[in-house]
């Protein structure tokens, strides 16, 4: 599947995308495509290609957020298809992704991906958020991010990121508008600071989806 370098290079913030991770992406998205015709990754509705070409786009909006000197341990919750955790992989090689994902099928397609594609810096993990939580007893266990898409509600991605991440680490969600006061109190209440929320409309017109980014304190 061809991508938009260009676009990817505008929403990255990126001058230039590197072409072997520009092709990584891409053979992604075609492995991708094969598989939704099989398992339900991607939904099956209207536009398939475009979705995915969608997906990537948010998947990479993060990127211009992160910290450039130092390698960030991430967990990805629900990771289904591989977004956003493969394409970070792919464009932040330096990080550690562990993608969780607790339907098996989901799981097989996610390691034959990554063996595919041969990242060695991303596994998949097949179990449920709260068996991982019940593992992960300390700190050095814990992680710098944690991405999640369309799993849960609000209060359940709060309390999963303030067992899994450390102190100062960020949760990375994606909702359709901003959040609420009511949403903002309750991130408060469980210790979390709202540090961002911003769409990448401006550049990609057919996305609206907002990423939410806020911080454990």
């Amino acid at each position: 599947m061809k991508l938009n370098a260009d676009l990817i290079a505008k929403v990255t913030h990126d001058e230039q995308v590197d072409d072997l991770k520009l092709a990584s992406a891409e053979r992604f998205c075609d492995l991708l495509l094969a598989a939704n015709r099989k398992i339900n990754l991607v939904s099956r509705a209207g536009d398939v290609e475009g979705e995915i070409r969608r997906q990537l786009l948010l998947s990479v909006a993060i990127l211009p957020r992160l910290p450039a000197d130092r390698a960030l341990r991430w967990v990805d919750v629900g990771s289904g298809g591989g977004f956003p955790a493969i394409p970070l992989a792919i464009f932040r090689p330096w990080d550690r992704f562990e993608l969780i994902e607790s339907v098996a099928k989901k799981a097989f397609f996610l390691e034959r991906t990554l063996d595919g594609l041969d990242l060695r810096n991303a596994e998949v993990n097949n179990c449920r958020v709260e068996e991982l939580i019940a593992k992960r007893a300390s700190d050095a266990e814990q992680y710098d991010w944690m991405s999640v898409k369309a799993v849960s509600g609000w209060e359940e991605n709060l309390s999963w990121a303030s067992a899994l991440l450390l102190v100062g680490g960020c949760l990375v969600t994606y909702k359709p508008t901003d959040p609420t006061e009511d949403d903002v109190r309750l991130a408060t209440t469980h210790g979390f600071e709202l540090i961002d929320s911003f769409s990448i409309g401006g550049v990609a017109h057919c996305i609206t989806t907002r990423l939410i980014v806020i911080k454990k304190l």
